[in-house]
Formats: structure tokens, sequence, C-alpha cells
């Protein structure tokens, strides 16, 4: 009895380590799940008892940086086959058209770090492979990215599209030559950018030698074989010339700095001499068929006569006893100055008003207030042609020719 009753009880013990054997391998195979880990673009399979991403990553010695890319995330719980992906932060030496970028990425080649940083790679120059595969350790590379730049020069605009990284390079491209006192919108060294405009401005130094016009002087001598009114030339005098060398400096082609150097007369001037006359005019005849002489034909005038047809030297009227050609005959005849005054002024008319605004009279057009200025009385239109023209060599005689436009 107690015999069977040890078997039964050796029987139940053996059953209940079968059973626990049996029980712990579910337990096991329950707890240890296959998974596909992705790190870097390099995937494998593993089998984990966690029960988190994180703890997978754990299990396979893997730190995450706050960097890292984690997918799913480190707290995920952990499913059967189910996808892991960590792709590292890698930092990037990079160089962009010349200058120098310090950035990271989670990509896990050259072309898609470009991508990621947002730089097109299409058409650029790049140092590596666009599939080349990135470390943790990072990589240093260089991209020149395409460019249009516009180049002014010389009266032309050029466009260049390259992947050039500095202005010496596009204007190199263009086939556009700097020489050294040329100006360049920006450093040769410098980075260009997209869309940037080079201006080339030439500059030139040159020595040059000119010829310049001295110019003559004019002088007057008083002559009394001359009457008073009256000029003549009596040389009619030369400019001279003078050799003037100067330092130039042009920038496209305007002048921006002009230096003398030195300077030498190659033809001396010659002066000009011009006889004034001083004599004073002897009276015409139709001064002596009057009161008695030149000087005293305007006094009757003068005294306050009103021009009523008497026949006295400064009456109005007597004035009209003058013909045409005595009156030029007065003047000196055509050639004079005064021939041509009276002419333009009033056409030999002694009694000439002028029509547009009924202020200039008689021959020689005066004001009243001008003509009462020079000892006139009355008004022109009243006094005697010969009066009239010695009014008229007085207002010469005291302000010039330039009383009259038609001198």
């Amino acid at each position: 009895m107690d015999m069977l009753r040890n078997r039964k009880v050796q029987i139940a013990g053996q059953a209940v380590i079968i059973t626990a054997l049996v029980g712990g391998t579910g337990a096991f195979v329950a707890l240890n799940k296959s998974v596909n880990l992705t790190v870097d673009g390099q995937s494998e399979q593993v089998r984990t008892f966690g029960s988190s991403v994180g703890d997978v990553l754990a299990a396979q010695g893997l730190e995450v940086d706050e960097r890292d890319a984690v997918q799913p995330g480190a707290d995920t719980r952990i499913e059967r086959d189910m996808n892991i992906v960590l792709n590292t932060a890698k930092d990037l030496d990079l160089t962009i058209d010349g200058v120098p970028v310090e950035e990271w990425t989670t990509a896990n080649t050259v072309g898609q770090a470009l991508a990621d940083l947002g730089v097109e790679a299409e058409g650029a120059e790049v140092s590596l492979p666009l599939d080349e595969t990135l470390t943790e350790d990072g990589a240093a590379f260089e991209v020149v990215t395409p460019k249009g730049v516009t180049v002014v020069a010389d009266g032309e605009q050029k466009v260049v599209n390259a992947t050039t990284t500095t202005v010496s390079e596009v204007l190199a491209e263009a086939g556009v030559e700097v020489s050294g006192e040329d100006i360049v919108s920006a450093p040769l060294t410098s980075p260009v950018t997209d869309g940037q405009v080079l201006d080339v401005l030439r500059v030139k130094s040159e020595t040059k030698a000119v010829e310049e016009k001295i110019e003559k002087k004019t002088t007057v001598k008083e002559s009394a074989s001359l009457d008073r009114g009256e000029t003549k030339v009596e040389e009619k005098g030369k400019d001279g010339v003078r050799e003037v060398v100067y330092d130039i400096r042009t920038v496209d082609g305007a002048e921006v700095k002009k230096e003398k150097v030195s300077e030498k007369v190659v033809a001396e001037p010659v002066d000009a001499v011009v006889v004034k006359g001083t004599r004073a005019p002897e009276p015409t005849p139709a001064e002596d068929s009057s009161t008695g002489g030149g000087s005293d034909s305007g006094s009757s005038e003068d005294s306050g006569s009103s021009g009523s047809g008497s026949s006295g030297s400064g009456s109005g009227n007597s004035g009209g006893t003058m013909s045409k050609q005595e009156i030029i005959d007065m003047l000196g005849g055509p050639g004079t100055r005064w021939y041509k005054i009276v002419k333009c002024e009033s056409e030999f008319n002694p009694r000439a008003v002028n029509q547009q605004n009924r202020a200039h009279f008689g021959l020689f057009q005066f004001k009243l207030a001008t003509w009462q200025s020079v000892g006139g009385k009355g008004n022109p239109v009243d006094a005697s042609p010969q009066e009239q023209f010695k009014r008229a060599k007085i207002l010469q005689e005291k302000a010039g020719w330039g009383q009259w436009a038609c001198a």
C-alpha cells in the first residue's frame, strides 16, 4: 500500500515537472520575438525578449542620440516581425559654392543628405558620388551649384550659366580679361550667386599732347584822322598756339582725371590793333544852309520849338526839307555804322514812330527819357535830322554802340 502510494507520488511529481517544462517552453516562445532592424540602411533580423523598441536597440548595444531618427519611437511596444529603423545623426563638413557650412543629417547617402538640406544636386558638381554611403563619422565634401551670372563689359552683356565658384572663374568662362587697373564690381576671389550682375569698368591711363589756342589781345589806338564814332582795323592779329601735355585717366571712355604735365608755346599770338576816331565831324551841306553851324542847329529846338513849320534849323518841319539822300550823306553814306543804324531803326524817316509801343521816335528811335538825357527837348520827331544825329552821337560817346541793336 505504501509502495503504491509512493509510486503514485513519483508519477505525480514527474507529471508536475513535465508540465512545468512544457509550460516554460511556451513562455519562452511567447517572449522571444523576431524583428527586422535597419541601422543606417543596413538590415538584419534579430530576436529579442524586450518589450519596447528601446529595449531592442539597447540589447544590440546601440546608444540613441537625441538627434538620431528612430521609427517607430523608442517607447513603442514590440510586435513580432515589426520593422525598426534607426538612422544615426552624421556631422557634415560641407562647402557650398566656396562657403564652408557645418551641418548634420540622418540621411545615409550624399545625395540624400543634399536633398535633406535643400541643396539641388541636379547639374551641380559634387566632390563625392551621390550614392556614397555616409557613416557615423560623417563626411567632408564640396558642392558647386549651377548659377546664371550676367557679365557687363565693353558695352556688351554676357550671361554665364556654369558651376563656377568665384568671380574670376565667371569672368574666365565669359572670356572677359581684366587688367591690373580695371575695376570689377566684386572682388575676384569672392563667391558668386545665382542672378548676380558683374560690372567690369575699363580703366585707361595715357599721356596725351594737345594743341590749345592762345587768345590774341586787342589794342585800341585813338586817331584824329578819323571822325568820332568811326573805327578802323589796322592789324587783324592772330591767335597763338601752345602744346600742352596731359596725363589723362578714363573709365569706360569717360575722363575722370586730367593733370597738366608740361606746356610750350608753338606760335606766339599777334595782337590786333583797332584805331578809334577822335575828330569832330565837319558840318554837312544841309547844316551849312541852315542858321550857320551843326552845333547850333539844334539851339532853337532846345529852346522849346514846337515844330510848327518855321524855317529855323531847330524846327521839326525843317527836317522834312532834307531828302533821304541828304540824310544818307549826312550819316556818311552806305557802309558806315550810322547808315546801318538809321536804315534798320527808321528807314531814314526823321518822323518815324514805333507802331508797336509808340515809345521810340525819330531817325534813331530815341525813348523820350534817353533823348532828354542827352540834351534833347520835346519829342525827337519834332527835331531836325541834324539835331537828331547830334544827340545820337552824344549818346554813343556816353554809352557806346550797344544802345542800338542794329549797330
